[in-house]
């Protein structure tokens, strides 16, 4: 650190006063001989030596002082100006990632919490009883809505908005929660003839790709060489997927039927040729009907605005609505049954696939490629029974069912908590949570003929286990 010394000049004024000398004498007389030069060079003269810097050389002898070149300045900020310049630049290129960040935690963060007041309030009194049994009943519908059913005054209109304040609530659960994410990945998964139990407002609707089904089938009709050669490619594109997928010998290969049959509409996953949907709630379908006609194309004139039944004697029998059985209603049919919402239980009977050109008189017909559930075996009185049910109405062999669900996992004390407050769970969203659905699986592979698990998986570490995925098929009799 340099230090100022005081100097008194001699044969100064009484008002000279103190001069302060830094320490540093060489910076000192740099800097006074080189102001010295420039004055001398404007006026033409040979530079003389400065009074200060005669003060600062030690010794009496006159020496000539080296002109010393003054250090160029470093363009650099200090030290602190960078580092919060770099802090600045760094916070400015990474800002969406940061926002992105900072968005999910404080969504998760606000759902946590919910979930913590929710379930410290411990499990209550359920009034959710059915009074001819006295116990709880397991109808797939949230508290309010079953009990609306059997009020003669409520209309469907109460009924849609009801099931569409329940959808409501479920959309930041799923997205914190990644089950949006998985629904997405279930709609790449269906193909052809697709069935969807337990329906419910269609949350899957916007996730299947309506292209076929909107355009239908291609025999019995001519084509335009644009769409003769846009099939070519499309068949050459389903031989090409199915084969990479594996699993097919050069016998198989040269089968000039099987070859056939893999270039119709349907052979791709995510290729869907007709859809069913199945409920038991026609106040859920509501709300679904609505997500048809704004995700199928065309839907607004394909699927008809306001109520499902318009008849007296219709209206009249929507009051039996989620009554056990195996009646079964239509509630909407359009594209020559291309698209369907049917109101039935699913415990008692489905509905066969729509006829479609293509496979009329074959041993297919009324069998669906894809079966798909999200949420149900929750839901469900007889879990078994329902996918008895499933496996009766897919394709043998090539068929799939594929069921999203959830229930225990892999912590003791998630599970314990699940069965602790699975009365008051039921009673809010109508699905018992702490079901072993890997279990009821496998004892449903023992008990119905040719039943088989393709897999299990539980995806999402975060959520310890609680969410299931389930692929099964159904072998053929006699194989």
């Amino acid at each position: 650190m340099a230090t100022r010394i005081p100097l008194s000049l001699r044969g100064a004024s009484q008002r000279s006063s103190h001069i302060f000398l830094t320490a540093n004498r060489l910076t000192l007389a740099s800097r006074a001989f080189t102001t010295t030069s420039l004055l001398a060079k404007s006026k033409k003269l040979p530079p003389q030596p400065s009074k200060a810097s005669k003060l600062s050389r030690p010794s009496t002898t006159a020496q000539p002082i080296p002109e010393v070149t003054p250090e160029p300045q470093s363009e650099e900020p200090p030290k602190s100006n960078s580092n919060a310049q770099d802090l600045g630049t760094l916070l400015q290129q990474r800002r969406w990632p940061l926002l992105f960040s900072g968005l999910t935690a404080l969504i998760m963060g606000a759902y946590i919490s919910m979930l913590i007041a929710s379930l410290s309030r411990g499990p209550d009194a359920c009034s959710h009883v059915d009074p001819a049994t006295g116990q709880l009943p397991v109808t797939g519908r949230p508290r309010e809505l079953d009990s609306l059913t059997s009020n003669p005054v409520v209309n469907d209109r109460i009924l849609r908005e009801k099931a569409m304040a329940f959808d409501n609530g479920l959309n930041m659960p799923e997205r914190v929660m990644g089950i949006r994410l998985l629904r997405k990945w279930l709609g790449t998964r269906v193909k052809g003839h697709v069935l969807e139990v337990a329906v419910g407002t269609g949350r899957n609707l916007q996730f299947y790709d309506w292209t076929e089904v909107v355009k239908g089938p291609v025999t019995g009709r001519e084509l335009t060489a644009e769409e003769e050669k846009e099939e070519e490619e499309k068949a050459k594109e389903r031989i090409r997927s199915v084969l990479d997928q594996g699993g097919k010998d050069e016998e198989k290969k040269r089968d000039k039927d099987w070859v056939e049959k893999m270039k119709m509409p349907g052979a791709l996953e995510g290729e869907m040729l007709t859809f069913t949907g199945v409920d038991i709630s026609e106040g859920m379908m509501g709300v679904a009907r609505q997500r048809l006609r704004e995700n199928v194309p065309g839907g607004k004139q394909l699927v008809p605005k306001g109520a499902f039944l318009t008849s007296r004697e219709a209206s009249e029998s929507r009051i039996g609505e989620g009554k056990r059985g195996e009646g079964q209603e239509v509630l909407l049919s359009t594209l020559e049954d291309r698209i369907r919402l049917v109101r039935a239980d699913a415990e008692a009977k489905l509905p066969e696939a729509p006829a479609y050109p293509a496979r009329v008189g074959s041993k297919e017909e009324g069998k669906y490629d894809t079966v798909v559930q999200t949420f149900g075996l929750c839901s469900v009185s007889n879990p078994l029974a329902l996918l008895q049910n499933m496996a009766g109405v897919v394709k043998p062999d090539t068929g799939r069912i594929i069921l999203l669900e959830h229930g225990k996992g892999w912590s003791d004390w998630i599970n314990e908590k699940l069965d602790a407050w699975a009365p008051q769970h039921f009673s809010r969203y109508g699905c018992w949570w702490n079901r072993d659905i890997e279990k009821l699986v496998k004892e449903a592979e023992q008990k119905v003929p040719g039943l088989e698990i393709v897999k299990i998986e539980r995806p999402g570490f975060f959520q310890a286990g609680t969410t299931v995925l389930v692929q099964l098929k159904v072998k053929s009799q006699g194989k």
